[in-house]
């Protein structure tokens, strides 16, 4: 059984629980166990980073050393914590003086960084970790034609050379398990654009007007739903369908790749967290 370090961040479990609760009920059915990461912090994604990247490099630095001391690789299921993480453990890897800052602040806590650990987001334990051939096999209610729209998320791809998880200009994993339970993966104009979360903080305007170009998108290729794998991607996506000048458009809903496939392996919707989604996704369940 593969065993992982589960990083859920800090907006999964508070504004997107059902995220978590999908991703732990899916892996089990592959046989992957999880264990709560204790007494982790924000991984300092963005806003931390573009004030100190220093703080930023500890914060997440804090994240793998806790992993290094239970001697288990880390599963973020967060878009932006996958990509920090993964771009901290490069820079500690390959920055001795960074590194012994970073350690210095850990020591008071009895912790060290030594880069034994490695970072996975949830698309590569799919891939790599459960296969295609696995995930095929443990459909047992695939969709009927559902059709879908991959949005996989900047920092989830982004940038590639570090993050390894899928090609930033086409990327495939997502696609590839929608066909598999049954759907019919959608392409769309703008399908590896931002959906303008990281920009919230910062100019609000222009981020949602950047997430709904990104719906306009999605819906003029006729979709019936959005699939995602970074909850920060699918709180966007969705909360700007409920913006100004959203009044008379049908919402798409917006759902984890883990709801989706979840249903697929047969599991009940009530343990998916089906129910906690803004926008219902019951005339997707109904195709069947």
């Amino acid at each position: 059984m593969k065993e992982f370090a589960l990083y859920t961040g800090c907006t999964t479990p508070v504004r997107l629980p059902a995220y978590e609760a999908s991703v732990t009920k899916v892996l089990k059915k592959f046989g992957v166990k999880l264990i709560p990461m204790k007494d982790t912090n924000c991984c300092g994604a963005q806003y931390i980073e573009s004030v100190s990247y220093n703080a930023f490099a500890a914060m997440s630095g804090r994240i793998l050393a806790i992993a290094e001391s239970i001697g288990r690789d880390i599963l973020a299921i967060c878009g932006a914590c996958s990509g920090s993480l993964k771009i901290v453990k490069h820079e500690l890897d390959n920055n001795e003086k960074l590194r012994a800052e970073v350690n210095s602040l850990l020591e008071d806590e009895g912790l060290k960084y030594t880069g034994t650990v490695e970072v996975k987001h949830l698309l590569q334990v799919f891939r790599e970790d459960i296969g295609y051939d696995a995930i095929k096999a443990a459909i047992v209610k695939p969709y009927n034609g559902v059709r879908l729209a991959a949005h996989y998320g900047c920092h989830v791809l982004r940038p590639p050379e570090i993050v390894q998880v899928d090609d930033p200009e086409n990327p495939t994993i997502i696609d590839r398990i929608v066909e598999i339970a049954g759907g019919v993966a959608v392409d769309y104009t703008g399908k590896t654009r931002c959906c303008g979360g990281p920009m919230l903080g910062i100019d609000e305007e222009l981020a949602n007007k950047i997430g709904t170009d990104k719906i306009d998108n999605i819906r003029a290729a006729n979709v019936d739903g959005i699939i995602t794998a970074c909850e920060f991607c699918d709180i966007q996506l969705t909360q700007v369908q409920f913006g100004n000048g959203t009044e008379g458009k049908e919402r798409i809903p917006v759902l984890p790749l883990t709801q989706y496939l979840g249903a697929a392996l047969g599991i009940d919707t009530e343990a998916l967290g089906i129910s906690l989604n803004k926008i219902s996704p019951e005339h997707i369940l109904a195709m069947q």
